[in-house]
């Protein structure tokens, strides 16, 4: 649905005479890491499809031992970092794409730490190019979470936090098919195994709170399913 919606887009605004390319994942993913030098995911995406490979970890090196996730159709990829041998603490990164009501993309980007499968922490981080420029704008389009869900002291992202700095209570996974998120509270939250969902609404370019998730949750962490 995702690509569908970028798709009529980028032809409704290639005809206004705007344009919200590049509509590709990979393309964006590869603009913003340009344009977001520090804090952005340093790993480095070759090829397409099946032959995509990754490359690039600063948490483990070149021994990282790191597995790719990516459906372009559905605008999603996860990366599991699971370093360099035994003892090392995994990380996970998730990227996911929207479109507003414009056409312009909004990508999201989810990281955790994880302890035997575990989340043990997370952050969440949109960038908007509705401006002509990408834009950290998390506050904007994601309500707040750590207080109200998770009854944590406020966690707040800076743009140039990267791999283990700035991690949260809360963590998001992101939808490999649809447009909504899953909050979920880890601890030492007093809260801990909490859940909400969080709605993508297009129209206002925001998520918006949903309903509770019924525990427990989907752990141990892996890739959604196809």
């Amino acid at each position: 649905m995702r690509r569908l919606l970028a798709v009529v887009a980028v032809l409704l605004l290639a005809g206004g005479g705007v344009r919200a390319e590049p509509a590709g994942l990979l393309a964006l993913y590869r603009e913003l890491q340009t344009a977001q030098v520090n804090g952005f995911p340093p790993y480095e995406i070759s090829g397409s499809g099946s032959a995509a490979t990754v490359s690039g970890s600063i948490l483990y090196g070149d021994r990282a031992r790191l597995a790719l996730t990516l459906d372009e159709a559905n605008f999603y990829l996860r990366i599991d970092d699971r370093g360099d041998g035994e003892g090392a603490t995994p990380f996970v990164t998730e990227v996911a794409v929207w479109f507003d009501a414009e056409g312009f993309p909004l990508l999201g980007l989810s990281e955790r730490g994880l302890k035997a499968g575990v989340p043990f922490a997370g952050r969440m981080r949109f960038y908007s190019r509705a401006s002509g420029r990408w834009n950290l704008v998390t506050d904007q389009v994601l309500p707040p979470l750590d207080q109200d869900l998770c009854r944590t002291e406020p966690q707040e992202v800076d743009e140039s936090t990267a791999a283990w700095e700035g991690l949260g209570r809360v963590v998001i996974l992101l939808p490999r098919r649809g447009t909504d998120l899953a909050a979920w509270c880890v601890g030492p939250s007093p809260v801990a195994g909490t859940g909400m969902l969080l709605a993508w609404d297009r129209a206002q370019g925001q998520f918006r709170k949903g309903r509770a998730l019924a525990g427990p949750p989907p752990w141990p962490d892996g890739p959604a399913k196809p």
